[in-house]
């Protein structure tokens, strides 16, 4: 299972001289295995993951939503295999309400807001519902799903080949001293967790309600997990590189199969 971290910040897009090491896209990650592909969301790291896509020749994508929150989906006018009519691009949500996704879109790419809509599309675009609780498979790989506390809803997802699998929880507000034992018991023993790592302990209290959780809350459900890595994952906007590589030694200091997620970063489980 290969991953790339095409964007790992959180609510917005940054591109300062602070912002290099980590970079500034929002969140996107895509996981293959063999000839299968399949992604996460589709902030603005999507735009690089199509232009990988159209340099490669790759004709199909199946993306899978946490959310449609506008961070996780600004990437999608820019996607570039939505404009050629030999593609197809399956979008994947999970819940009870069939067309909210499409909804959403519908909403975000229309005057005044954006300049074309689905139907300026020339790709096979495809939308796709599934309940909760569906185990789903796109070749090799299986898809599952769970929902998390979050304004609107969302889903943490599951990627899973064989034995190795992979755990994307984002976005996610906790409550102190009460573990999600559901979102444990979802990363059990994984080989690789990112969870929504927006504030800081010290943070948090003036920013309850806000949908976001810790850096340190998800190394408690880490640990608790037992998972075998754990990355840190959409930060907030204006965590410059140097506050971003102390996190990273401060939680090494506590969990030491951890890191920070960085933008176009590969990895291989």
């Amino acid at each position: 299972m290969k991953l790339v971290f095409w964007g790992t910040r959180g609510s917005l897009p940054m591109n300062t001289p602070n912002h290099r090491i980590f970079g500034g896209n929002t969140s996107c990650v895509s996981v293959q295995a063999g000839d299968d592909l399949i992604a996460f969301d589709a902030g603005s790291g999507l735009v690089h993951l199509g232009a990988e896509m159209a340099e490669t020749g790759r004709r199909e994508i199946d993306i899978f939503f946490s959310h449609f929150h506008a961070d996780h989906i600004c990437g999608l006018p820019f996607f570039k295999p939505l404009f050629n009519a030999d593609n197809t691009v399956r979008l994947h949500s999970f819940g009870d309400d069939a067309e909210s996704l499409r909804n959403a879109l519908d909403g975000y790419l229309k005057d005044p807001i954006f300049p074309m809509g689905l139907a300026d599309f020339e790709a096979d675009l495809q939308f796709i519902n599934h309940a909760t609780d569906d185990n789903l498979h796109i070749g090799s790989l299986s898809v599952s799903a769970l929902a998390i506390p979050h304004p609107g809803g969302a889903h943490a997802l599951k990627a899973t080949i064989g034995k190795k699998n992979f755990v994307y929880a984002t976005d996610t507000e906790h409550t102190p001293d009460a573990p999600n034992q559901a979102l444990i018991d979802f990363m059990q023993a994984v080989d690789l967790a990112v969870y929504d790592c927006t504030y800081d302990d010290d943070e948090f209290s003036e920013r309850r309600g806000w949908g976001h959780s810790t850096w340190q809350e998800g190394l408690r459900l880490a640990a608790a997990a037992k998972v075998a890595k754990f990355g840190i994952f959409h930060h907030e906007p204006e965590r410059t590189d140097d506050m971003l590589l102390d996190i990273e030694t401060r939680a090494r200091e506590m969990l030491a199969a951890s890191f920070v997620t960085r933008d176009f970063m590969r990895l291989e489980i």
